[in-house]
């Protein structure tokens, strides 16, 4: 019998107006290549051991997922010396109407040896989507390997629908990885909670606890792509315990909070008139907003120093400051510099 091999070609084109270059991603994908390795950048090592296609038309209903369901293996290695997130994705790149049924369902195993599983994500695919489908996320630890077994299968224990017959889907397993220092597009550092202090978001109406890992797109913590800022509040001793414990979504009162904060991330802005000469700004920073750039980490990257101040004041003279520098550079703003 011949051997047969399915090609899927995703390809993602970036212009670059600057170069007028093209840049173009292909991922081919195949059921029958008997080891598939990927890797995110530095961060991750994902190696399917079976291909990562989940392509089937041929399914059957089976009483015991783990013997008969069709499944697909793979490992996920953290390449990095810190912490990163990790998103399990299911791609669908078709599903018939039918098989969006309580009886066609999946599972997802986890290994720390590649030995031992435990299951810990099940769901079935009456809400699964032409597209991406995040279906576990997990925080994987510093040069540690995680093993998994996605399975799916229609359910023989239960009442199978008859027109589920000689349906099909396509589609396949990703991965992809996150920095913690950088859970957005935006780089901004991940804001840090201190104890007894409580994410929180607003909803339109009320102040909820958030998603402190940021993973639940519901109560999100922040957004810095987007300019939502991570809030965070301090409350009466009565219910700390109460509130600290509580799920995403949770109610806070107002007559509860006792302190509002935000986290500010480390930043550069790019000045306008350095020596405050009129008539020589190098943008328009008053009516364009001030060009602001986030930092990762605790360096400072603007090219623009400012370490000589003149603490005296008199009338009609505020602080003056020496810079070093060309007008149109970055500094990177003194709150994160004091004391340095």
């Amino acid at each position: 019998m011949s051997k047969k091999i399915k090609i899927i070609v995703l390809i993602i084109s970036i212009i670059l107006i600057a170069s007028l270059a093209t840049f173009a991603w292909f991922i081919w994908n195949s059921k029958e290549n008997t080891e598939l390795t990927m890797t995110i950048g530095n961060l991750a090592e994902v190696t399917f051991t079976t291909g990562n296609d989940i392509s089937e038309d041929n399914m059957g209903p089976v009483l015991d997922y783990k013997k008969d369901g069709e499944i697909t293996t793979f490992s996920i290695k953290n390449k990095a010396d810190y912490i990163y997130y990790v998103d399990i994705i299911l791609n669908i790149d078709n599903i018939d109407n039918e098989l969006k049924n309580n009886t066609f369902k999946y599972v997802l195993l986890e290994s720390n040896d590649n030995n031992s599983f435990n299951e810990i994500k099940s769901g079935d695919f009456t809400s699964i989507n032409t597209g991406s489908n995040i279906i576990y996320n997990l925080e994987l630890d510093s040069n540690n390997t995680k093993y998994y077994k996605f399975i799916m299968y229609i359910d023989g224990n239960m009442e199978n629908d008859i027109s589920m017959m000689n349906k099909s889907i396509s589609g396949y397993i990703s991965v992809s990885a996150k920095d913690v220092l950088n859970l957005d597009e935006s780089g901004a550092n991940k804001p840090k909670l201190v104890d007894n202090m409580i994410p929180v978001m607003y909803n339109g109406s009320n102040w909820v606890k958030a998603d402190s890992e940021n993973s639940d797109e519901n109560y999100k913590w922040y957004d810095y792509t987007n300019k939502q800022w991570a809030n965070a509040v301090l409350v009466s001793s009565t219910n700390r315990n109460t509130y600290v414990e509580a799920e995403a979504g949770t109610v806070i009162p107002e007559s509860e909070v006792l302190a509002y904060y935000v986290w500010i991330p480390r930043y550069k802005y790019k000045v306008w008139n350095i020596n405050k000469v009129v008539g020589t700004d190098s943008y328009n920073a008053q009516t364009t907003g001030i060009d602001i750039t986030f930092e990762e980490g605790t360096e400072s990257t603007g090219d623009i120093i400012c370490n000589e101040y003149d603490f005296s004041i008199t009338e009609g003279n505020g602080l003056n400051e020496t810079c070093s520098g060309s007008n149109g550079g970055y500094y990177t703003h003194p709150a994160f510099t004091f004391g340095d």
